[in-house]
């Protein structure tokens, strides 16, 4: 076994001479914590969370709603982000196949040299619910050849665009702005770079390496809602395919209603077309909204095992025993009513609560895509039962010592706590890793083992994708989506919205030194 971390870690680097951040490899983090010696592995690990893959094209994107959070709009204090818009969300396919090349390079587990079990994907697998976004994830998983692009063929028509009749200096504009027209705001205020050609580039097919691991799938939030939020509907499922791209509220009034109706707890309401300026794009079928059994059947129909059930499309949560000694359970924290933050529904529950009963000779870990703490999304139509929350499923875990961690995504951020039983004593671990699509870009590995002394340990480590650190739009880079995805990550580390400080800063989604690199310790509760 190995004390430290063998991979260097991205970390930005500021300037008093500019706004923006280059980027460098640190000299490497230790792992925290005493190494295990003469242990069993019982499990090990690649966790991937809150891919986001996104078609910037989409009608049914609401882009504009994120200019509100820009450090020099008036009303940003009270709405310091939104999350609608990233100037790197061009680049998403690029991102995956990045961090595919990073865990296929991964052989065995960097701390204990087990091989991998499986990697884990926990949800947010799309950014805005599309039949197109799955596709796409599901083809740079498989390998092979992937077309990143949706409505005109020839033309770029989303947010990015350089298109004079699509131009607005709020969103960056990677090749600059179409001629006599002024910068971006993003160039101008934040020295955003200007590369001609990317745009194109990162609408071009290219052939995907496949992930080598066996890999599992849990839902989430994006993968069920328009914009990780709102139930969707056959009107909306029409927006999406359609004609008239979302731009603008026509009266800034309506602004206070939106917000109120689009928020963590459902139900939420998705502005109507008649609140609405557009402005015309190439409608597309391929943008058909998902229903939760098109997510169970990409991941069914398929020949392979992704922990799905093929015998019930319409159940998105599982289990799969690692090895001899562990099971997996995967739930589907989504509220499928509406509503970004999560809850388990009722059926649900039981189901969980009767497999628990089941488990007891064996150490549980749990998954999921939103943590626990995030569980508190209580809103169902009248005539559904209640679903279970943060506190109903701490009791009932409490009742089951063996469960001995949970790992998950959701909140973008590296992330690791103690979970404590009524009394005060250790009831289990809990593990957050970051996303694809903000900063820092990461993923990490888990190996759990137990010794002979009476002790279970969790080892955990990041890793980077494979995007290099520097990009310079030559011809080369261009035509790789590797190099793009170095390009992306530069993107999130100069996020305008997160520079500031507060709660949603860069250095907070890197988390502290033992969110990270860590040995988390335990006493076996099946001795």
């Amino acid at each position: 076994m190995s004390s430290t971390s063998k991979n260097r870690i991205i970390r930005f680097k500021t300037s008093p001479e500019s706004n923006w951040r280059e980027l460098l490899h640190d000299k490497g983090e230790p792992v925290i914590g005493d190494e295990p010696l003469d242990v069993k592995v019982i499990a090990a690990l690649i966790h991937l969370s809150d891919i986001h893959i996104c078609d910037a094209a989409s009608p049914a994107r609401l882009e504009f709603l994120d200019r509100i959070a820009d450090p020099d709009n008036p009303i940003s204090q009270l709405v310091p982000y939104i999350g609608t818009y990233r100037a790197q969300e061009f680049l998403t396919t690029q991102v995956l196949e990045a961090m595919v090349v990073a865990a296929n390079e991964i052989k065995s587990g960097p701390l204990t040299g087990a091989p991998i079990d499986a990697v884990v994907i926990t949800g947010d697998v799309t950014d805005n619910a599309q039949s197109n976004e799955l596709n796409w994830y599901k083809e740079i998983l498989d390998g092979g050849l992937v077309i990143p692009k949706s409505g005109d063929p020839e033309r770029s028509e989303g947010s990015h665009s350089s298109n004079a009749d699509l131009y607005d200096e709020h969103y960056y504009h990677p090749d600059g702005p179409p001629t006599g027209m002024p910068a971006d705001r993003p160039h101008v205020l934040h020295n955003f770079p200007h590369f001609k050609g990317v745009l194109k580039a990162s609408e071009r097919q290219f052939i995907a390496q496949g992930l080598t691991h066996k890999w599992l799938a849990v839902h989430g939030n994006h993968d069920a809602l328009l914009q990780g939020t709102a139930a969707t509907t056959p009107e909306l499922d029409v927006l999406a395919q359609g004609q008239a791209k979302l731009s603008a509220l026509k009266n800034m009034a309506d602004l206070a209603d939106l917000f109120t109706g689009f928020g963590e707890v459902g139900p939420a309401v998705y502005p109507g077309l008649d609140h609405m300026e557009t402005h015309e794009v190439t409608a597309d079928p391929r943008r058909s909204l998902l229903t939760m059994q098109d997510w169970v059947n990409v991941h069914t129909n398929c020949g392979h095992d992704h922990g799905l059930d093929p015998e019930q499309p319409e159940t998105s949560y599982w289990y799969r025993n690692i090895g001899s000694d562990v099971r997996l359970i995967a739930l589907d924290t989504v509220n499928r009513f509406g509503g970004w933050q999560g809850c388990i529904h009722r059926e649900q529950f039981e189901w969980l609560s009767h497999l628990l009963d089941e488990s007891k000779d064996k150490y549980v870990v749990l998954t999921s895509h939103h943590p626990l703490e995030n569980l508190f999304n209580e809103y169902v139509p009248d005539e559904v039962s209640a679903p279970a929350l943060e506190e109903e499923v701490r009791r009932l875990l409490s009742k089951h010592p063996n469960v001995i961690l949970w790992f998950s995504g959701h909140v973008h951020d590296h992330k690791i706590t103690q979970s404590q039983n009524s009394d005060g004593s250790h009831a289990f671990w809990e593990i957050r890793t970051g996303s694809h699509i903000d900063w820092p870009q990461q993923s990490r590995v888990i190996e759990i083992v137990k010794s002979d002394n009476g002790k279970i340990a969790i080892g955990t480590v990041i890793f980077d994708h494979a995007g290099p650190l520097t990009f310079n739009g030559t011809a080369d880079e261009l035509a790789d989506p590797v190099a793009l995805a170095g390009l992306s990550r530069l993107l999130a580390a100069n996020d305008w919205q997160r520079q500031n400080g507060g709660p949603f800063a860069l250095e907070l989604m890197e988390g502290q030194p033992e969110d990270r690199n860590i040995w988390l310790w335990a006493n076996d509760p099946l001795k």
